[in-house]
């Protein structure tokens, strides 16, 4: 019953965390470059939403690994849910933009939300590679892919306490160098998964102390992520001492998020709210991939583009629409038609799923 708890607490959290990540979208340039208040939740959402989904597939893949004997079968089962998605979405935003760009009612909505069409053998490259990809939110499920390959073939060594300390220096590293194409994320989507790892099952303390910790890091992660969030919105400092140690804030501030949000979704399992914001995290993963870029940044550019409401205004109503519609298509339409399930979210949804092949946080 408590393991069962956990599990749905787990949900809980991918919902709560979907919802942050939607939210996040409507806030785009147009948006940002204008209103330094929105570019601050902007950058504080930011820095713990996506980190709490690479926490929670290694919670996850922590609590299953003793499963996967067969290191090819899981690569294998893993380039299906993630890959095959990440091909299918990325041929569609490019096919999407070159066709869009010779609409001139979408030109003025695709120049200002930083589109433009780019040829075939660039396109390829791009995807493979993922430098300058035209659909920046695909990185997830391809970093996430080399995530849990490099964790499956060395699995002792990436939960180790000197492996977490090499990690938090790749991590610290990006405050001075960008990696190439999706290295760049993987760099430090690395850590968030292992620490997960190395934490699962290790928590012994009494129920005081618990509720002392729970207090403690959400204090820590709000001090620390406003003042991550100030300096993003005002001036990132070039000094580089000053810099490694924004990026440490940065860090302190993910993790200590990620352990708010799990604390919260604990106490949210049994509230009224719980069963919504499960079905929710249940559905993160086809959310996540069909919300964006063009149902809500291209939402939200045509409505800034046409009409004069209060940006805030648009923001949740294209938040409710890119949470809804997506859950909506997905569950009556994409998952009970094989053919649609696994290009768009690489299962057959048709076919029965052990509960144990489901270690992406995301879904």
């Amino acid at each position: 019953m408590k393991d069962k708890s956990r599990l749905e607490s787990v949900d809980i959290a991918k919902g709560i965390g979907i919802i942050l990540v939607v939210f996040a979208h409507t806030l785009v340039p147009q948006i940002r470059n204008t209103h330094n208040f929105a570019k601050f939740i902007w950058i504080f959402i930011y820095n713990f939403h996506m980190p709490l989904f690479l926490f929670l597939s290694g919670w996850l893949f922590e609590k299953n690994i003793h499963r996967y004997t067969d290191k090819g079968k899981f690569i294998l089962g893993k380039l299906k849910l993630l890959i095959i998605p990440y091909i299918t979405f990325s041929a569609f935003a490019y096919i999407f933009i070159a066709i869009a760009s010779n609409i001139s009612a979408l030109t003025y909505v695709l120049q200002s939300g930083g589109y433009a069409p780019v040829g075939i053998k660039e396109a390829i490259y791009q995807i493979i590679t993922y430098n300058s990809h035209i659909d920046q939110h695909l990185w997830f499920v391809f970093s996430l892919f080399i995530v849990f390959t490099v964790n499956i073939l060395f699995p002792r060594i990436m939960k180790s306490k000197i492996t977490l300390v090499i990690l938090l220096g790749l991590y610290v590293s990006k405050a001075y160098v960008v990696y190439y194409g999706i290295l760049n994320y993987t760099a430090s989507d690395l850590f968030f998964f292992s620490l997960a790892r190395a934490l699962f099952s290790e928590q012994n303390q009494n129920a005081q102390e618990r509720h002392l910790w729970k207090f403690i890091a959400a204090a820590v992660f709000i001090a620390s992520n406003c003042a991550y969030s100030y300096f993003y919105v005002t001036q990132i400092p070039s000094d580089v001492i000053a810099k490694a140690a924004l990026y440490i804030t940065r860090c302190i501030s993910s993790v200590s998020g990620i352990f708010t949000v799990c604390f919260i979704s604990s106490y949210l399992s049994k509230s009224v709210i719980s069963k919504p914001l499960k079905t929710v995290g249940l559905y993160s993963y086809d959310i996540y991939l069909m919300h964006a870029p063009f149902l809500v940044s291209g939402s939200m550019g045509i409505l800034l583009s046409y009409l004069s409401l209060p940006y805030y205004i648009y923001s949740v109503l294209v938040l409710t629409i890119g949470v809804s519609l997506p859950y909506l298509i997905s569950k009556f339409i994409i998952r009970k038609i094989p053919f649609l399930s696994v290009p768009i979210l690489g299962r057959n949804y048709r076919t029965k799923v052990k509960t144990v092949q489901n270690v992406v946080s995301i879904n």
